[in-house]
């Protein structure tokens, strides 16, 4: 999607899946970005991939649900990552620091065709707004996930012992990083959307930064998988097929 691109109503309908009638409700109750033209609204993709961010991070978890089981099938967070995709402590005080540590992880395992593109998207995305979502976790992206960026749908975690001021919401410092890496809009919703579910309970944020392996970090993901309802449904699915 061009990174300028003003979007009609029928256009953003289709990109976040809601009718027409219901982005124009939500635009005149001023609950999403946009500018009335005349007697038509248009809407700015940053504006709404920043409102995407904010919306899906808060949303209740029966929402996350929805968001996640929207395709016929998913691959669990912990088939995303990898060794070297993961860092117990980053050893870095900046946030542009933080990021550059990110592009060298993607970088190493040959994720990215494109390393320094990769790292200026990442930094033109704090710029617009940062990926801080507060209770100590920032989740860092392009502003425009694609297959130009990515070789592979991927997560690597990173965890800061001391904390890096990030611009967080609550004005925390952020201890872990998930950084997506997507070969999609769509599909960068649903990880987002996955990652949202995991982080949901302060003590699951905490596990992780205080992991001493990334073995242990595994475990975690793992852990999130078993308990959850949809994942299980997924395996019992795949199980039957087989």
């Amino acid at each position: 999607m061009n990174k300028n691109q003003v979007l009609t109503t029928k256009e953003l309908a289709r990109y976040i899946k809601l009718n027409e009638k219901t982005i124009i409700k939500m635009a005149q109750n001023g609950e999403i970005p946009g500018v009335k033209v005349g007697n038509q609204w248009r809407f700015h993709i940053d504006a709404i991939d920043s409102y995407l961010q904010n919306k899906i991070v808060k949303s209740p978890e029966e929402k996350l649900n929805s968001i996640i089981e929207d395709k016929n099938s998913v691959v669990p967070l912990s088939r995303l990552v990898e060794n070297k995709l993961m860092e117990l402590d980053l050893g870095v005080k900046e946030s542009k620091e933080v990021l550059s540590k990110l592009t060298d992880m993607a970088d190493l395992v040959n994720l990215t065709p494109v390393p320094k593109i990769l790292y200026q998207e990442l930094l033109e995305r704090e710029k617009m707004l940062s990926t801080a979502v507060g209770q100590k976790v920032a989740i860092p992206h392009p502003r425009y996930p694609s297959n130009k960026l990515f070789r592979e749908n991927k997560i690597a975690i990173a965890i800061s012992q001391k904390g890096i001021d990030y611009d967080a919401p609550d004005k925390k410092k952020v201890h872990l990083f998930f950084m997506i890496c997507a070969l999609s809009e769509a599909i960068h919703i649903r990880l987002l959307a996955m990652i949202s579910k995991l982080i949901r309970a302060p003590e699951t944020i905490e596990k992780f930064i205080k992991a001493e392996s990334k073995e242990d970090i595994m475990r975690l993901l793992l852990e999130f998988e078993r308990k959850s309802m949809f994942f299980n449904n997924q395996l019992e699915a795949t199980n039957k097929s087989g």
